[in-house]
């Protein structure tokens, strides 16, 4: 017997279990956030496939229908969530960033790709090159009905307006104008020769 058809089997046995089970997984994090802070429940939405329940239980704002799949990667977290506030019917692919050093806020109806950054903050530690570069931190903003392809960074102090679209691979460091669209440079084929 597969995996899948056991699963299909013994559903209606386990499905009144799912509130108990719900409530160890509580009480566990609970403990995991007294031993380790928020640095611990951060780890914990790594191993999660569906993060909106945890981030809404520390502190986020996470609107209804919000699907975002883990691992999410939170950093700079001051003791939870609350820096974070996301709309209703979004979609966070797999494997995101997002420093919360400073605010961040996703409108409504965004969709956020796979692989994405949003950081918030520039700090190059301690060290002589800190004089010349400061440390910088700034709020970001994802308009409603936006959308931002795979693996796109987001740096601090940046609005993306409503309604934009910003391509795979693109480093946003300017604001976005509502209903724009930002693409990376695409792919050429090169000559035999080394010619574009």
């Amino acid at each position: 017997m597969n995996i899948r058809r056991l699963r299909l089997v013994l559903r209606p046995w386990l499905l009144p279990a799912k509130p108990a089970v719900n409530a160890v997984r509580r009480w566990r994090r609970r403990v995991v956030y007294i031993r380790d802070g928020i640095e611990g429940i951060a780890m914990e939405l790594r191993r999660t496939i569906d993060c909106a329940p945890l981030l809404r239980e520390y502190g986020a704002i996470v609107g209804e229908r919000a699907t975002i799949y883990g691992p999410l990667h939170v950093m700079n977290a001051a003791g939870d969530f609350s820096n974070l506030t996301i709309g209703h019917d979004v979609y966070i692919g797999t494997d995101v960033l997002i420093d919360l050093a400073d605010r961040v806020t996703i409108g409504d109806y965004v969709s956020l790709g796979m692989r994405s950054n949003l950081i918030t903050s520039f700090d190059v530690g301690a060290g002589p090159l800190k004089e010349r570069r400061p440390r910088k931190q700034g709020p970001i903003v994802i308009g409603a009905a936006t959308y931002v392809g795979t693996n796109v960074t987001v740096l601090h102090g940046v609005t993306i307006g409503e309604q934009a679209t910003v391509g795979a691979h693109c480093l946003i460091r300017k604001d976005v104008a509502p209903g724009a669209t930002m693409v990376s440079e695409q792919a050429r084929e090169f000559e035999a020769g080394g010619k574009a």
